[in-house]
């Protein structure tokens, strides 16, 4: 249980913390799409879904070539159906990012998140361990304690 909550509270926090690092991080956008699409993560953030979504509309049609714009929007959309509810729609939509930029990590973590939600423990688990390359992290052997903090007592 407390280790679902850790998991729940880091989510969350990676989550905003995207919202705001793709707001921030948006060098190839023009200030006036880059304002649109600031309104919409503000928006997006308060729960309202329906002027969020036209915010990135709006921001889309200023910059219609951006394929970082869209991967954004994309991301955040997926996380709006997350919010609302409709994990399956999320799922697909954050695979289908993925099959865009196979390796944009938030939207791989937003995946891991309806994973964590959809699927059984198991397949979260692994998702995780995939994600974070766990698999390359295993020690390759027994470790052995070598005794140099044991106190040794008279």
């Amino acid at each position: 249980m407390a280790t679902k909550k850790v998991i729940l509270i880091l989510s969350l926090v990676l989550f905003f913390s995207g919202l705001s690092y793709a707001a921030k991080k948006t060098p190839l956008m023009s200030e006036f799409a880059q304002e649109h699409y600031l309104k919409g993560v503000a928006a997006q953030e308060g729960n309202d879904f329906v002027e969020a979504e036209e915010w990135y509309q709006k921001a889309l049609i200023l910059e219609p070539n951006n394929l970082i714009l869209q991967k954004y929007v994309l991301n955040n959309r997926a996380a709006m159906y997350a919010k609302q509810g409709n994990l399956e729609k999320a799922e697909n939509s954050f695979k289908e990012l993925l099959k865009i930029d196979p390796n944009y990590k938030l939207a791989e973590l937003n995946l891991g998140l309806i994973y964590d939600q959809r699927r059984t423990r198991l397949e979260a688990l692994e998702y995780w361990a995939k994600m974070f390359k766990l698999e390359d992290k295993k020690p390759k052997d027994f470790i052995l304690e070598q005794g140099q903090d044991l106190e040794i007592s008279k």
